[in-house]
């Protein structure tokens, strides 16, 4: 794996992080206990605001959340690369009521370290997706893609939260060779932005098609 990347723009993390996403919470005491957070908002420059975490399943990591205390804050580059960012951050605050939130400063910098072993490229290609048959497809674009697996973004109606699937087949036609191609993919990630979610997709094999 590659060394990480050390940014020193405060802008790097509004950059490349969504609200919403996925958070990683590392307590830096002596147990170094994590938690499941989420982004909820941010102040440039100033604080982020992350889910306390979840009282059943985390009561007790939320009494070690006071003031001051030192936390490492990992995540993924939703909106660009798909890297791991990482940083030293502090707690601000607690707010346990009406809504369970606590707050972080702002990080000074940002590490950044590639995850994928193929490095995917940005596109913009046309492509279905479907369970089982083609006939019940759905359109949206390929995002990014690589030989391990691609980004797929379609729309969808307020109401709804997200795919329920854990895999789906993807049609669309090959930038390189100009050929028809249906991949089965693993739902890795999903994303929701007003009325369009992002799908990220690991490539599996096929086992119907090879068997």
């Amino acid at each position: 794996m590659e060394n990480p990347v050390i940014h020193r723009d405060v802008n790097v993390f509004v950059q490349n992080a969504c609200i919403g996403q996925y958070i990683s919470v590392e307590i830096m005491n002596k147990g170094r206990e994590r938690f499941k957070s989420s982004l909820i908002g941010m102040k440039n420059q100033q604080y982020l605001m992350l889910e306390l975490p979840h009282l059943l399943k985390y009561g007790s990591l939320r009494d070690q959340l006071l003031l001051g205390q030192a936390l490492v804050i990992r995540t993924i580059c939703e909106k660009t690369t798909g890297e791991c960012m990482g940083f030293r951050t502090n707690v601000e605050g607690v707010i346990k009521s009406p809504y369970p939130v606590f707050f972080a400063t702002f990080p000074a910098e940002v590490e950044t370290r590639e995850l994928r072993n193929e490095k995917r490229s940005q596109t913009i290609i046309a492509a279905h997706m479907f369970k089982q048959e083609e006939s019940d497809a759905i359109e949206g674009v390929l995002t990014d893609i690589s030989a391990g697996g691609c980004c797929f973004e379609l729309e969808v109606e307020q109401s709804v939260a997200g795919i329920k699937a854990k895999s789906m087949y993807l049609r669309f036609i090959d930038p390189e060779s100009g050929q028809i191609v249906r991949r089965l993919g693993k739902i890795c990630s999903q994303r929701k932005e007003g009325n369009r979610i992002a799908l990220g997709f690991a490539f599996v094999e096929d086992l119907q098609a090879t068997g």
